[in-house]
């Protein structure tokens, strides 16, 4: 039997601008140094270290000017980073509030300071979550297995009891490969009917 429904935060229930996003960030002069502030996150200890909440984002975004040569303030690239976060994804809000009358929901979220807080200002469901497990608050990150680990102890959960959905293939491998039932997210609707069909079969079992 499913005993929870663990959704991914960013591009499953929130749109966010995502790699071409990076072209918003003030002070970038033109594509070389696009290329290369794109690079620098492709390739940044520091930007995974600010998502696992080592270093706070002073840390992350001194580190960030000094790799990249962008020319502005915490201000201006804070603000940036919040407007990351575009929009609630079509259709998912009304799934989410219905899914809640039947399961418990969680959210597992690669994240961080800067972006959590553009995802608290565009998504009204964050309300459906009993709880939401944010890598620069746990430390852990998809598609680490310790991360889904963390999650089903703290929710008292095994995994065949659980559903993770997640627009990251690589996250629903990991998950899956620990015994999660899984859908990869593309649209509302489609989730929709995997999540029908695995909630049906798991609870007919």
């Amino acid at each position: 039997m499913i005993r929870a429904l663990i959704f991914d935060l960013c591009d499953t229930v929130v749109r966010t601008a995502g790699l071409p996003g990076l072209a918003l960030l003030p002070g970038i002069t033109g594509p070389s140094h696009l290329r290369r502030v794109e690079q620098w996150f492709g390739d940044s200890a520091e930007f995974l270290a600010f998502e696992r909440g080592e270093i706070d984002a002073a840390a992350f975004l001194g580190a960030l000017r000094e790799g990249t040569g962008l020319r502005a303030t915490d201000a201006a690239l804070g603000r940036a980073f919040e407007r990351l976060a575009l929009h609630e994804i079509e259709g998912v809000a009304p799934l989410l509030r219905q899914l809640a009358t039947e399961y418990p929901l969680y959210a597992l979220s690669n994240n961080n300071e800067l972006l959590w807080r553009g995802i608290q200002r565009v998504c009204t469901t964050l309300d459906v979550f009993e709880q939401v497990f944010l890598s620069q608050e746990i430390g852990l990150l998809k598609p680490d297995p310790a991360a889904f680990r963390y999650v089903l102890e703290q929710i008292d959960c095994q995994p065949r009891e659980a559903v993770l959905i997640d627009d990251n293939p690589h996250c629903v491998a990991a998950a899956a490969a620990l015994g999660l039932e899984t859908v990869l997210f593309c649209d509302a609707a489609q989730t929709a009917r995997e999540l029908a069909e695995i909630l049906d079969r798991k609870n007919r079992a």
